[in-house]
């Protein structure tokens, strides 16, 4: 299992309150996530998984609290952050949506192409070159001409992972990566993020409702609970499925049905 020792902190969330406007849809979250660890953020409709996750990643700012990133402020609710430091920290994370995003016009090497052309000054040769070998690394280096619409939407999601890791990130985000696969090739997704964390080290952070994958994939999860707008609980999927102090994260993990 993955070290937990302070140290090796990549992602912390400090008091965070995340929501809209003067929606407030989670208060006074405190995480601490490590490196080259896969934690999967889960619970029922409408906890804010997605919420947490736009705050993480900087989409949205923080109503209160703060995120961190490598021990330096990304987000916060009570200053600017520098630009060129939002910056060099945003080149340090990427993030895969659930629909995949990837631009129909576009064959799939440009699309792995788009954050090399939007954050280096490498002649294009080489970006092209670069975006081929991530489409290698996801078991796509004979498709780069393909465009979206013609490959599996399996294939799509490999694709758009491809470009969450053109620019080699310290933390993977990871929207619902199964949502809409069959059970084979969701099979076949989830290998491919133990394989990509294990050959760069680097950090996984995914949104999931799909317990066969978080059983398969997670070193731990956070239970989202709307009622509280709180983590729940944290820990492996196996504890929390087993031995959790709330009735209704163990139901949550045994789909409704007491542990055997």
């Amino acid at each position: 299992m993955v070290s937990r020792a302070h140290n090796n902190t990549i992602i912390q969330l400090k008091h965070l309150d995340a929501g809209y406007g003067s929606l407030v849809i989670l208060k006074d979250i405190n995480l601490e996530i490590s490196r080259s660890e896969i934690f999967v953020l889960l619970g029922g409709s409408g906890c804010g998984k997605s919420t947490l996750m736009r705050h993480m990643i900087g989409l949205n700012r923080p109503l209160s609290g703060s995120v961190i990133i490598g021990g330096q402020v990304f987000a916060t609710a009570t200053e600017d952050i520098p630009e060129y430091t939002r910056s060099a920290l945003q080149r340090r994370i990427g993030v895969m949506y659930q629909s995949g995003a990837l631009f129909g016009s576009m064959s799939l090497l440009e699309n792995v192409r788009l954050p090399l052309d939007e954050y280096t000054r490498l002649p294009r040769d080489l970006k092209d070159e670069l975006a081929r070998l991530k489409l290698e690394q996801v078991g796509l280096g004979d498709f780069t001409d393909y465009q979206p619409a013609a490959v599996s939407g399996g294939m799509q999601k490999r694709a758009a992972i491809a470009r969450a890791i053109a620019l080699d990130p310290d933390v993977l985000f990871l929207d619902e990566p199964s949502a809409g696969l069959d059970p084979i090739t969701s099979a076949e997704l989830d290998t491919l993020i133990l394989r990509l964390r294990d050959a760069f080290g680097m950090t996984v952070i995914m949104v999931s409702h799909e317990l066969a994958s978080v059983f398969t994939v997670a070193d731990r999860a956070a239970y989202l609970d709307r009622n509280t707008r709180s983590v729940l609980e944290t820990g492996s999927p196996a504890m929390l499925r087993d031995n959790s102090i709330h009735e209704k994260v163990r139901q949550f993990f045994n789909r409704g049905n007491p542990p055997q």
